[in-house]
This record gives C-alpha cells, sequence and structure tokens, in this order.
C-alpha cells in the first residue's frame, strides 16, 4: 500500500511540475514526456517504411505468365 501512495504521490508532483524548454517556454512536463513519444513512434514508423521500400526495391520484378492460346 506504502508503495502506490509513493507511487501516486510522485504521479502528482510530476503532473504539476514544469520545465524550461527554451528561454520564455516553461510546460508541464507530462506535455514533454508526450512530445517525445510522439517523436519516437513517428521515426520508427519511417525507419520501418524505408526498410519496407528498400526491402521492395532489392526485390525483382515479378515475370508475367506466359500466355496461353485457346
Amino acid at each position: 500500500m506504502t508503495r502506490l501512495c509513493i507511487a501516486l504521490a510522485a504521479l502528482a508532483v510530476i503532473t504539476r511540475a514544469r520545465v524550461a524548454v527554451l528561454p520564455g517556454w516553461v510546460v508541464p512536463v507530462p506535455a514533454v514526456f508526450l512530445a517525445a513519444a510522439l517523436a519516437l513512434c513517428t521515426a520508427v514508423a519511417a525507419l520501418v517504411v524505408l526498410r519496407i521500400r528498400a526491402e521492395q526495391a532489392r526485390r525483382p520484378w515479378p515475370e508475367p505468365a506466359p500466355e496461353v492460346p485457346l
């Protein structure tokens, strides 16, 4: 129970805390965490797309099926 209370108190402090990102820009800590998480997700998605496109570029085009006369 005490660990839960400590975790809740820490979360309450974190949500109230503010960070100076640039001179004159003071933002809440959760906003910084959210921006970092979104940037990380965007970078991972871009990396996955680039790897998929590189894999497709290395694969040769399939040969067309031969036409069979009727």
